[in-house]
């Protein structure tokens, strides 16, 4: 035998590129993953009215004489549409920091066509996980967007908004006489009756002129009232579940049972008399079309399929870790939940769990009823393996059983949580959950209990 020789070339290294390819029916799946079925349906419902081997039960099929005359051209333009204030707010919300995003998110479904934020912070945060104090922080951040103004809870907000604060005077007029500047412009007698107001109940402003008010008023007219009236108006559809849970053999029942609200994959199925075109003859170009076509129809239908199975997958998981939540809708219960464990437990993948648990909702159909984001089941936990709802909590317990007169300093309850509890956090963090929960410092505490 001879005997091995070792070559003194350089060795050859194949580099091989793998590129990723999805299936027909998975990258149909990736696109329905974050729909709600509202909006599968419309898609469902668009994709039969395009393809000829796709058929909704509700509306039947085509009949054979226009099947191969019904078929789409290869280009397709839709048309545009004037962007919508939440959408050009949208288009500024996705650069600013992911802890502000969501919050903001929210409070896009309360503003008004005006361009004013309606409703309180108790109504926003209600079916949300976020706390009324916490939106209420994002309104400045809100109100700091383009347009100049959006945001704005009243009309006085609005143009204080606009107006520059260096310009003393129309902030002045603003803060403190619009009506009577309202007035002013409505009647003969003009601004005469606002400017003998302002010289004599502001001494700043003790001489000025008439055609310094008049200046000033025309600044004033110059803001934009309503700032959302150059976009688009489409109103924010209504809230609707995709899951609903109830205990399973009636309200003692320990056990929950998720169902889809919409079974939407029973709606449609495939157009057997499509299907029989292919067995005739055909021209190879045509037929080569039609091929594709019934493979799309074949995959939309497998992935709607999966989608289904998906999302009731994850939906009973989370209601089954999560039923003293549900029972007594006290946030204190909840589990923390990472959306990894979630994913572990199903056998999905991080990121499909997170497209199914985003912006989807569930409707708990027990008295009293109530639609749930999903999202809200998924709490993390911060330290310790408890949620920021359970830190705070215990944050409150402590403040409450504190000195009357020596209240525990933010300082005091980092060392008494580690101490007490295991929970090593911050300083910062503490006085963070402690602004959240609306509980003043510790020398504002005191001041509170020796004030006679």
């Amino acid at each position: 035998m001879e005997p091995l020789s070792v070559s003194s070339k350089p060795a050859l290294h194949l580099q091989v590129k793998l590129q990723p390819v999805l299936y027909p029916s998975l990258r149909q799946l990736v696109q329905l993953l974050p729909l709600d079925y509202r909006r599968v349906l419309h898609r469902l419902q668009s994709e039969a009215l395009r393809n000829p081997f796709l058929i909704d039960a509700q509306l039947g099929g085509r009949s054979a004489e226009t099947l191969l005359g019904d078929i789409s051209p290869d280009w397709y333009e839709p048309i545009a549409t004037p962007e919508t204030l939440q959408d050009h707010l949208e288009s500024q919300i996705s650069v600013l920091p992911v802890s502000q995003q969501q919050k903001l998110r929210t409070l896009l479904p309360w503003i008004a066509p005006s361009g004013y934020l309606e409703e309180s912070p108790d109504v926003w945060a209600r079916g949300t996980s976020w706390t009324p104090l916490e939106l209420a922080a994002m309104v400045p951040v809100l109100q700091s967007l383009d347009p100049p103004g959006v945001g704005a809870r009243s009309l006085r907000e609005c143009l204080l908004l606009q107006s520059d604060p260096t310009d003393s005077l129309i902030t002045h007029i603003i803060r403190n006489y619009l009506d009577e500047l309202a007035t002013g412009l409505a009647t003969s007698a003009g601004l005469q009756p606002l400017l003998h107001t302002l010289r004599h109940d502001a001494p700043e402003f003790a001489s000025i002129s008439m055609s310094e008010l008049q200046a000033a008023v025309r600044r004033i007219q110059a803001l934009e009232p309503r700032p959302g009236r150059n976009f688009s108006y489409a109103p924010v559809a209504t809230v609707v579940p995709d899951l609903t849970v109830q205990p399973a053999g009636g309200a003692t029942d320990e056990l929950w049972e998720v169902t889809l609200v919409r079974a939407v994959e029973s709606r449609f199925g495939l157009n057997a008399e499509a299907i029989a075109l292919l067995d005739t003859p055909l021209p190879p170009a045509k037929r080569q079309q039609l091929e594709a076509l019934f493979q799309q129809a074949q995959s939309l239908l497998t992935a709607l399929s999966q989608w289904q199975e998906n999302l009731l997958k994850v939906g009973q998981f989370l209601c089954d870790r999560q039923q003293a939540f549900l029972r007594s809708r006290n946030p204190l219960d909840l589990l923390p939940t990472s959306q990894q464990l979630v994913a572990q437990a199903v056998s999905l993948s991080d990121a499909t769990v997170s497209r199914i648990v985003r912006d989807r909702y569930l409707l708990l159909n027990i008295s009293p009823r109530q639609i749930l984001p999903l999202s809200c089941l998924c709490p993390a936990a911060v330290v310790g393996g408890r949620t920021p709802q359970q830190i705070q909590q215990v944050i409150q317990e402590l403040i409450q059983a504190e000195p009357p007169h020596k209240p525990y300093s933010d300082a005091q309850l980092v060392h008494l949580l580690k101490l007490r509890f295991g929970l090593a956090i911050a300083r910062r963090t503490v006085a963070k959950y402690r602004t959240q929960l609306g509980i003043a410092n510790a020398a504002q505490r005191r001041k509170l209990t020796t004030t006679p």
